[in-house]
């Protein structure tokens, strides 16, 4: 009888750190994936792609406006022969 119980409580501490071990994996896991830092980095990154656009198109306006400029200019000077 008393060996039965000695199994029995093996067994119950085996389940018990067994739960426990996967409850801390779970949770930093968690952490790592999903926590506090990575919702920022992306966060960051977002603004950061937002911003990037932006002045691609400012960029692109400005390209549109000196290449205009520059053809203009250049038809007013003589051609060489």
């Amino acid at each position: 009888m008393q060996k039965l119980n000695e199994n029995n409580r093996f067994i119950l501490i085996s389940i018990v750190l067994t739960v426990v071990t996967f409850a801390f994996a779970y949770y930093f896991a968690n952490l790592l994936f999903y926590g506090k830092n990575s919702f920022e980095v992306y966060q960051n990154l977002k603004n950061k792609k937002v911003n990037l656009q932006y002045n691609i198109k400012a960029l692109q306006i400005e390209n549109a406006s000196l290449q205009k400029k520059y053809l203009e200019l250049k038809n007013l000077e003589p051609e060489e022969l």
